[in-house]
């Protein structure tokens, strides 16, 4: 009995324990898809959260439409840039990022442009007189960068190695806890770059990369603060403009993994393996204070917004700013992206996924998974689906508490599809056995009919040694007939498959009631007279009788209502002439009308005591005649359309015995 208990709840417990185990190495390595729905929970989770405000450390310096109107399009000549940089520098910024790049010469310069036009034009356009520093305009931006605390940015480029003359800031105490730069798991290297002139690096002093990557889903919800170059770090813009404008150095944290974290004197900034920021974004667009840089060059702009501020110079006029979609914003400007991750270091807060957040993952899917197992394996279906609702709700509203109050995404999404998939496949697996089950019992009930049916035939076979050969060709005789009219319009509705095959099984019972018909009318081999007529036609209702004693234990509705029907009504004529009711027509129930025709025909081609075997043929022209008076016409055209079926039948069990045949 305890092996009988065990057998199907190990058949439930393996598959779950093999799917939970499967479902925690995605957690590990997630798919695609998986990657992607826990990129849309988060952004649920940051639009629906509670926002922390920005510092009121960061401030734009906006490029904007009322910039381009009043000083020209874009870009100005590198004096008025300079110009732009000293008023930020004396307005009183600690720090000042450059969202831009200035990879070639100024050619608004006078030095460069009077060439140009002498040689375009033939024109010499004198310079005498004019001092060196107003002839050149990057010399005028290199000064300015060299008066301030300025960080240049640049763009890596991670397709073509170029850039070779560069010159680049490295980051500054860049050590790592467990070797080298070179070392590093999974963190970007990119082998070319984009930068400035040499010149105004060198004047600027410090510089940073202002690379920014989407998800594949196209979301930017993570930006790298460190990228490796010919084997060196930089810092990304964002990162430099922190380190310009509070000092110190950073300590890049690394393990097995990758990277893990950035070390920020007294704070620990955590990143993924690849050296990305996970960015708390403050909100939407114009979160922070934004500057025309028109109003700071004709000095009408507040200088309090400025004074003490970090600053990003950078621009939102339509066609010139990076747009970058993010969760909380579909269109927000790269200046402000680099000012939320200015603001994220400064206040120590960007979104963390530590290493005990992944192990709580693990711990989650394996709890959910093997606690589903244990429950579907003891309890029925009903009780895991009550269990998934309240537990995926609990994971769902931990995780998101976790990232309002503590700055920690902990993905809800393997462990709730582990419990929406343990509890699909097992209840799935646990209803395929249970359907296997029922077919089997099903099956052995069919056989257990069958052998009860054909025990019954055997008993008839006894009291008349033709019966046998009889009840094996008649039973097929029926489904023929059966199968041709089921999809006749007067039979369909009675002829479906279930009802051809019974039809078939209960065949046998039709002369059934021949056993209580006394031995010297069963076997007189002459004809009987009038009386011995009338008792044997009692066999119907002989039948009839014993079916329905067996009948009353199983139901009206039982498989036996069929056989009651056949030996029954298996001699009703369709001009009611027949017996034991006189039915006709349609008062004869359908498998009474199928079994008549099969009857009569096989008991012309059989030889009797009182009279020979006739041919096929001979039966054929007989049926055909009694259409319409003894059978039921289309009955009739049936038998007709299949005699040739008939025929075979005839010759194949010939004097056949009783024959055991499973259900179809």
């Amino acid at each position: 009995m305890r092996r009988k208990y065990r057998s199907p709840a190990l058949r439930v417990v393996i598959p779950g324990v093999l799917l939970t185990l499967l479902l925690m190495t995605l957690s590990i390595w997630p798919p695609p898809l998986a990657t992607f729905l826990e990129g849309k929970i988060y952004d649920s989770y940051m639009r629906h959260t509670h926002r922390p405000p920005a510092s009121g450390s960061v401030t734009v310096v906006d490029i904007d439409e009322t910039s381009l109107a009043a000083l020209g399009q874009w870009p100005w000549p590198r004096y008025r840039v300079a110009a732009l940089l000293g008023k930020i520098r004396d307005a009183g910024a600690v720090a000042v990022g450059l969202d831009m790049v200035f990879a070639e010469p100024d050619r608004a310069s006078l030095r460069p442009l009077s060439g140009e036009i002498l040689r375009d034009l033939g024109v010499r356009i004198a310079l005498a007189g004019v001092p060196p520093e107003a002839q050149d305009n990057d010399r005028a931006l290199a000064d300015a960068l060299a008066g301030g605390p300025f960080v240049l940015g640049y763009q890596f480029d991670f397709e073509a190695a170029r850039g070779e003359s560069c010159v680049l800031h490295p980051l500054r105490g860049a050590v790592r806890s467990d070797g080298n730069a070179e070392s590093a798991v999974g963190m970007f290297d990119a082998p070319g770059v984009v930068c400035n002139l040499p010149a105004l690096s060198r004047a600027a002093g410090a510089s940073g990369f202002f690379n920014v990557t989407p998800d594949s889903d196209g979301v930017l919800r993570r930006v790298p603060l460190v990228i490796r170059h010919r084997g060196v770090l930089y810092p990304s813009l964002a990162l430099a403009v922190y380190l310009r404008s509070r000092g110190g150095d950073a300590l890049l944290e690394t393990g097995p993994e990758g990277v893990e974290a950035l070390r920020l004197d007294d704070r620990r900034i955590p990143l993924d393996r690849r050296g990305n920021l996970l960015v708390n974004f403050r909100g939407g667009r114009r979160v922070f204070p934004h500057v025309s840089a028109a109003s700071i060059l004709d000095g009408t702009a507040d200088p309090a917004t400025i004074r003490g501020k970090t600053v990003i110079l950078g621009t939102t006029a339509v066609g010139l700013h990076e747009i970058r979609t993010t969760p909380l914003e579909a269109a927000q400007p790269g200046a402000e992206i680099h000012a939320t991750v200015i603001d994220n270091l400064l206040a120590g807060d960007p979104i963390a996924q530590p290493p005990w957040a992944r192990g709580l993952q693990f711990t989650l899917v394996l709890l959910s998974g093997f606690l589903m197992t244990a429950l579907l394996a003891r309890s029925r279906a009903i009780w895991g689906l009550a269990a998934i609702l309240p537990s995926a709700g609990l994971i769902m509203f931990a995780s998101y508490r976790l990232l309002a109050r503590h700055q920690v995404f902990l993905p809800p999404l393997v462990p709730v599809a582990t419990l929406a998939l343990v509890f699909t496949l097992l209840t799935s697996l646990r209803f395929l056995q249970a359907d296997r089950e029922m077919r089997e019992r099903t099956r052995k009930l069919a056989l257990t009919q069958d052998a009860i049916i054909q025990s019954l035939a055997a008993l008839a076979e006894t009291r008349h040694h033709e019966t046998g050969g009889h009840i094996q060709r008649t039973r097929r005789y029926i489904r023929a007939l059966a199968v041709n009219l089921r999809h006749h319009p007067r039979f369909r509705h009675y002829l479906d498959d279930e009802a051809v095959e019974l039809l078939f099984r209960l065949a046998p019972l039709h002369d059934i009631g021949k056993v209580g018909v006394r031995d010297q009318i069963l076997l007189k081999p002459g004809p009987l007279t009038p009386e011995e007529f009338e008792e044997m036609k009692r066999h119907t209702l002989y039948g009839s009788e014993t079916i329905r004693q067996a009948q009353n234990f199983l139901g009206e509705d039982s498989f036996l209502q069929t056989a009651d029907e056949i030996a029954l009504n298996h001699h009703e004529w369709w001009d009611g002439s027949g017996y034991p009711r006189g039915f006709r027509a349609e008062e004869i129930p359908i498998p009474g009308r199928l079994m008549a025709v099969a009857d009569a025909y096989d008991a012309i081609i059989s030889a009797r005591g009182y009279k020979p075997a006739l041919p096929h043929e001979e039966a054929v022209r007989i049926i055909g005649e009694k259409r319409g008076n003894h059978f039921d016409p289309d009955v009739v055209d049936a038998f007709m359309e299949v005699r040739e079926e008939f025929r075979e039948i005839a010759e194949r069990f010939a004097g056949a015995g009783v024959e055991p045949e499973p259900p179809a």
